[in-house]
């Protein structure tokens, strides 16, 4: 019995999930590859995704607040290089393939903030969920709900210091030394919904949302090569019709985005296979994701040395890891920051920002309905 059979046996019955990368930090990290490393300094921000996106329910807010204490790693077996992925990729090759209407994604997009209300000093987290539908038929519109769902204190110790303060519903956000006033304002305090946003129209030839591979449609998804060496060839076409700096082995590590797209779960298994023999795919084992869920840990480019801002530390190191579904190889969590250092507030292995698919993400015969209490926008839900 290997790690995958244990952590199939850990997860509920239910129908695995498909999960759709859309990695905010993607483009950040591969800048660096083959580069000397530079210092990264980034804000927390609300709410916000650098891909299309879409809306949000509350099935995991439990889950999502206990996880900010460390972050577990439980290793069930020691990792062997790259041999994980490939015995995964056997496992996802005999998966039936699923059908539907539309495919679904809703991703949660989370940071942790550092605040301060009266005497007390603790940490809320900052919780938006973007749901996106895209239909099969490319005559249907597209829809892109995003919402707030809330921010509030990240942990019951964090809650506990937050009732010592007289529950406040505005608090401070803590800064670094010398950050203007208008970059450090008050933080509402909220377990309600707020800020909900939709976008609803016809995609112009049916080009499916996520763009790192080129402007692809579900069509083209459907007809990728589900061999390595053919899969290969078609990446090469791709790069060859979008050139920029990189070159194609740089490019290539890209083709882990196939890992959250609507393709075949044979493709899918083809995407392992490449991405288990690219030198920059490091697998980090068994890992327990931002959402309570077992999954497989696995950087495709340079994850490390990273720097963000948490409260007054202006250079908490950060590590970033993509996060594995063990069953079906499609991703639990694209962008997952794990502080790799501790500070005032901060315990190393906490969870620092992330994004995660929830669980209802795939394959769905059900017709998007018109958000109610939720504000039409005419420019594209970031």
């Amino acid at each position: 019995m290997d790690e995958f059979d244990l952590l199939a046996r850990s997860l509920p019955d239910a129908p695995p999930p498909s999960q759709e990368v859309v990695d905010r930090a993607r483009t950040r990290l591969s800048a660096t590859m083959g580069r000397p490393v530079r210092h990264v300094r980034r804000r927390h921000a609300f709410w916000g995704w650098t891909a299309v996106a879409t809306v949000a329910v509350i099935t995991a807010v439990i889950a999502l607040v206990s996880s900010l204490a460390p972050v577990p790693v439980p290793v069930i077996a020691p990792p062997r290089g790259n041999d994980a992925l490939l015995r995964l990729a056997d496992n996802v090759g005999r998966l039936p393939d699923q059908t539907g209407a539309y495919w679904r994604r809703p991703l949660l997009n989370s940071g942790l903030i550092r605040v301060k209300a009266g005497d007390e000093t603790f940490n809320v987290l900052s919780v938006s969920r973007v749901d996106l539908w895209q239909p099969r038929d490319p005559h249907d519109p597209v829809q892109a709900r995003m919402r707030q769902e809330y921010v509030r204190p990240a942990t019951p110790a964090d809650e506990r210091l937050w009732r010592a303060a007289d529950s406040p519903s505005v608090a401070q956000r803590v800064c670094t030394p010398g950050t203007p006033a208008k970059d450090c304002g008050k933080v509402r305090v909220s377990s309600e919904p707020s800020k909900c946003v939709y976008t609803r129209a016809v995609e112009p030839g049916g080009v499916f949302a996520d763009r790192r591979l080129g402007a692809l449609t579900l069509a083209d998804l459907a007809a990728l090569p589900a061999d390595v060496d053919g899969l290969r060839e078609k990446l090469r076409s791709y790069w060859q019709a979008n050139p920029d700096r990189q070159s194609f082995e740089e490019f290539l590590p890209r083709s882990s985005a196939l890992l959250g797209m609507p393709v075949s779960p044979a493709v899918r298994a083809a995407a392992l296979r490449l991405l288990a023999g690219l030198p920059t795919t490091k697998v980090g084992g068994t890992i327990i994701d931002p959402l309570g869920r077992p999954g497989l840990a696995v950087a495709f480019i340079k994850s490390e040395r990273f720097f963000a801002e948490f409260g007054a530390d202006d250079e908490v190191a950060e590590r970033y890891t993509t996060i594995l579904d063990p069953r079906t190889g499609t991703v639990l969590a694209p962008e997952a920051g794990i502080a790799d250092e501790s500070t005032e507030g901060l315990a190393k292995g906490t969870y620092l920002d992330y994004t995660a698919w929830a669980s209802e993400a795939g394959w769905t015969n059900d017709r998007p309905d018109r958000p109610r209490s939720c504000r039409l926008s005419d420019r594209p839900i970031p």
